[in-house]
């Protein structure tokens, strides 16, 4: 796992605005960054957008929410995602 160049807590915020927010965040990664971001619910659309767009994440539940780690760059299918997404 690479070191995030940005960690956004977005737990107060109410859908679709996490997001949204990391959609944007992403769009300024260089290959090989990643950022960590904390959502209120479990990114399943998020999780599709990102898995489309080349990007890796990661999810793991966290503090009442969950902690996703995303990371930009060429990806293995086959290790995409902590659940088979």
């Amino acid at each position: 796992m690479t070191a995030p160049v940005a960690t956004l807590d977005l737990r107060h915020l109410a859908p679709p605005e996490p997001m949204e927010r990391i959609l944007a965040a992403v769009e300024l990664l260089a290959p090989g960054e990643s950022i960590d971001a904390l959502t209120p619910l479990y990114p399943t659309p998020l999780l599709a957008i990102l898995h489309a767009d080349g990007f890796k994440a990661d999810v793991e539940p966290h503090d009442g929410g969950f902690h996703v780690h995303i990371t930009c760059g060429d990806h293995d299918e086959d290790s995409w995602g902590s659940n088979g997404t």
